[in-house]
């Protein structure tokens, strides 16, 4: 038979009998339907802050909570296919679109702004919906993961995001998808946000894998038509500037070029197989809407009844986006690429409700480790999915360092490197797991162990302050482990069309329980939302205990120095600024030696015997 802990991967979710624990007040059901579900979901008592924000609506009863789906879901007669049905070319052509802080409630059924993402909503529903896609709470540790199948712990990408003064990087020993795509005979383009160093010319996209690149090095654009970042220019092809894109908004610009890949792969590469990373910087702040479209009847539907000016710009933004990814599918056809395609739709993180983003119904923001900050929706749409398996919901935990053994190892075959942290689930994505998928293994996700404090940008003191996060499976319940840390949502909750915290109703916060701590255990299956805190209770000690050693287990085998270094400053940072300055003003490497990149507080300098947290 098959342990408790690995029946997630078997038949996707844990099935919650008449046994377990009733539904938290005012949360109700999860219907097929992404949008019905979160109109449902709409249906919460909210507490208010000591501002006095109050608001009481309707609730439903009866119901189980969102992440409880029926066990079967990927068993029943019409979702499974035989291998027999699966026409899996043998080389696909793989078109990876990545949004940028692109909440919970942003996109697959907004509450808010349902009308703004339109062609992603009808590809989703003619593909399978990553129900429970888990990701990195912020930009360059997601990246990282996404390009070589580990988890920022592995590689030494654990601490912060890449600035345009930062010198460090994903270091040159590990792989990345498009060259081990490249090695198995596919041409790489990239377009858009690269944001995992750039310091050295070695770091940039074109010589870690991609045949070519039109984007910015990191970070978000101050502004999306001058590419002003940080003060200085931040679009480019390849390795030089791209000064034609001033004044081009940049959705737009990275539309246009992905349509130009497409064309001219039929002309140029006509028998490699391709893959396309499409990272778009939208809805990443500062955000912007082209001044034309502001004052389209478009424009007023998709951000009618949001008056928070900033979620008018995101929902706008979306709409763009969306466009963009459409016409990007439509290219396809066109091509005659579309049904050997796999396109994946992800975002990088949560949102961030003051810049427009939403993560509603689910609690925290990006940046951090509640479910807010690092569970986002996502896609797979291809015309190679059997009958059986379009329109399916995919209810197994997926990490975003799944997708390079998924796609590089199960969809186009090509070998990947020993050692990955990323579980393939091609199989079971394309066929369902009754129908012959196999090798969904994952019964945890580790969110990230981090050493290195924010604050004094040195070593926790003492080290058992250090932060950890995993959801993980005990004795069949899914749970999720916060160590030290209340995010930068400061642990609250996010109402749409709003960047006001609240409390939910029922929430042990809002009980005014416990709102200073900073360690949290939660019962995923049955508390979606993360309203009660198991972590003083002494019923779940054991499951406490199971969880942080299975955190130490990774510090043990997995956890690497952090590659992190402060922004430049001193001689260092003028001699930036002379090189930027040199190219025109726009950003660029100014090491021109190999980087080989040592860490500035390596783990040997904690002085530890072992796993600085207490089972």
């Amino acid at each position: 038979g098959v342990p408790a802990l690995a029946m997630y991967g078997s038949a996707d979710v844990p099935n919650l009998s008449a046994d377990s624990p009733s539904t938290p007040p005012a949360i109700t059901a999860a219907p097929a339907s992404r949008r019905e579900h979160n109109k449902r979901l709409a249906l919460l008592t909210l507490v208010g802050t000591a501002l006095g924000f109050v608001g009481i609506v309707a609730t439903s009863s009866g119901a189980k909570p969102l992440a409880s789906s029926n066990v079967a879901a990927d068993a029943t007669s019409s979702n499974v296919a035989t291998a027999a049905d699966v026409q899996v070319a043998t080389r696909p052509h793989i078109v990876f679109a990545l949004l940028d802080d692109a909440g919970w409630n942003d996109f697959l059924g907004s509450e808010d702004m349902p009308l703004a993402s339109p062609r992603m909503d009808a590809l989703a529903a003619e593909g399978v919906t990553l129900h429970n896609y888990y990701t990195q709470p912020s930009c360059t540790p997601s990246r990282a993961s996404l390009l070589t199948g580990h988890y920022p712990i592995s590689i030494g990408m654990q601490h912060e995001c890449i600035q345009p003064g930062s010198s460090w990087g994903l270091p040159l020993a590990y792989s990345t998808m498009p060259e081990m795509l490249k090695a198995g005979g596919y041409h790489t383009a990239m377009v858009g946000k690269w944001d995992v160093g750039h310091f050295a010319e070695d770091l940039w996209p074109t010589n870690r894998g991609f045949d070519s690149w039109l984007g910015l090095t990191c970070r978000g654009l101050e502004n999306y038509f001058t590419y002003d970042n940080g003060g200085y220019h931040d679009i480019h092809r390849d390795t030089a500037p791209e000064r034609s894109a001033n004044g081009t908004y940049s959705t737009e610009l990275f539309r246009r070029e992905s349509l130009a890949v497409l064309r001219n792969h039929t002309a140029e590469h006509p028998t490699e197989p391709l893959f396309l990373y499409l990272a778009f910087n939208a809805i990443h702040d500062i955000l912007s809407v082209p001044p034309d479209f502001l004052s389209t009847t478009t424009y007023e539907l998709i951000t009618e009844n949001i008056t928070f000016d900033m979620r008018q710009y995101a929902a706008g933004a979306m709409h763009i986006m969306d466009a963009a990814i459409g016409d990007v599918v439509d290219e396809l056809k066109v091509t005659g690429m579309y049904n050997s395609t796999v396109l994946v739709v992800v975002s990088d993180n949560g949102g961030s409700p003051g810049d427009g983003g939403s993560s509603w119904p689910l609690r925290g923001t990006k940046k951090d480790y509640f479910q807010g900050g690092v569970r986002v929706p996502g896609f797979m749409h291809s015309a190679l999915l059997p009958a059986g398996r379009r329109g399916v919901t995919y209810n197994s935990l997926v990490h975003v360092s799944d997708w390079v053994p998924t796609l590089v190892e199960g969809a186009a075959q090509v070998a990947v490197p020993d050692g990955l942290d990323g579980v393939n689930q091609w199989d079971a994505m394309v066929r369902g797991v009754a129908g012959g998928g196999v090798g969904v293994a994952r019964n945890e996700v580790l969110h990230n162990i981090d050493y290195i404090d924010p604050n004094t940008e040195t070593y926790f003191d003492p080290p058992s302050q250090s932060v950890a996060a995993l959801t993980a499976f005990v004795d069949g319940t899914l749970y999720k482990l916060i160590l030290n840390d209340r995010g930068n949502s400061n642990a609250m909750w996010f109402v749409p069309s709003s960047n006001a915290p609240v409390f939910l109703a029922g929430s042990d916060a809002a009980a005014g329980a416990r709102t200073n701590e900073s360690s949290f255990v939660f019962d995923l299956g049955n508390d979606p939302f993360e309203t009660t805190n198991l972590w003083a209770n002494v019923s779940y000690d054991a499951v406490r205990r199971s969880l942080v050693a299975r955190v130490c287990d990774h510090w043990t085998t997995h956890m690497t120095d952090s590659m992190y270094a402060g922004k430049v400053s001193g001689p260092t940072k003028a001699a930036m600024v002379d090189v930027y300055e040199a190219n025109g003003n726009f950003i660029t490497w100014w090491n021109e030696t190999r980087p080989e990149m040592v860490s500035p507080l390596p783990i040997a300098g904690m002085g530890l015997a072992g796993c600085p947290f207490l089972v």
